[in-house]
């Protein structure tokens, strides 16, 4: 099989996204007051034994006041096979901080989503919750954050699965940590871990943990090695407990 990648402002190699946590945290860590945001982008075509068509693209958008901050982000895939779509996912978060101390700020978030490779029809989930400065040194900081969460999904439609096209609701404890640091004056480094567990059966748990390596190449042009790993104890039926994905990201920020 012949693949021929066309980049716009992204690249990436990763395996499908099979378990329940996605990391927008990274995406406040922009100091500018007032409007501010990225983009990024990718297509990947493949040709052969295949012929597969992807394309991948995320936009933030954040506004900073003083002592709060709301951001918006964005994201889509879209994969066709032999010219004929087969798997389109969505996902939109929207987040607003509210700081209340140098060390104490209190955030809200919504966020909606689909996505057929966790076979998720609908996802929509609400939560509020305090997020702690825990330390903060010259060009980096380390936080904690605690929420109520209620979360609402549908699974889609499979043949050989007992919860095809059916409705969950559930109310989850969500919980991380998130470091970002400098290591060089062109290098950074971050860490977040999430732990989700439900609140009446803390055996069903939604883990994910993301190490990023950033790479300032000029100006707001920079290049990001991601790696992330997610695991869920209780999955939908056909879904796997646990996946991990590697990517490279060309960042553009404005």
């Amino acid at each position: 099989m012949k693949q021929s990648p066309f980049l716009l402002l992204a690249m990436f190699t990763a395996s499908s996204a099979q378990a329940g946590i996605i990391n927008v945290l990274g995406e406040a860590d922009e100091d500018r007051m007032g409007l501010s945001g990225k983009a990024a982008a990718a297509v990947e075509w493949s040709t052969g034994s295949v012929d597969e068509l992807q394309i991948e693209g995320e936009m933030t958008t954040r506004y900073r006041w003083p002592n709060r901050l709301a951001f918006l982000v964005l994201r889509g895939e879209y994969a066709a096979e032999g010219g004929q779509a087969h798997a389109t996912s969505t996902f939109e978060h929207l987040r607003y901080r509210h700081g209340l101390s140098d060390r104490l700020t209190l955030e809200g978030f919504l966020q909606h989503e689909s996505d057929p490779f966790r076979r998720l029809a609908f996802r929509g989930l609400v939560g509020v919750g305090p997020r702690i400065k825990v330390a903060s040194w010259k060009g980096g900081t380390l936080h904690i954050g605690t929420a109520y969460m209620s979360e609402s999904e549908q699974t889609n439609a499979e043949p050989t699965a007992t919860d095809s096209n059916q409705s969950f609701h559930s109310h989850r404890w969500s919980n991380y940590f998130s470091l970002s640091t400098a290591l060089t004056e062109r290098v950074s480094f971050g860490q977040t871990v999430f732990a989700q567990p439900r609140f009446d059966d803390f055996n069903s748990i939604r883990y994910f943990s993301e190490t990023t390596l950033g790479i300032e190449i000029e100006g707001r042009l920079a290049l990001n090695l991601q790696y992330v790993a997610r695991h869920d104890t209780r999955p939908y039926e056909a879904v796997p407990a646990t996946d991990t994905e590697l990517k490279t990201e060309l960042e553009w920020a404005f």
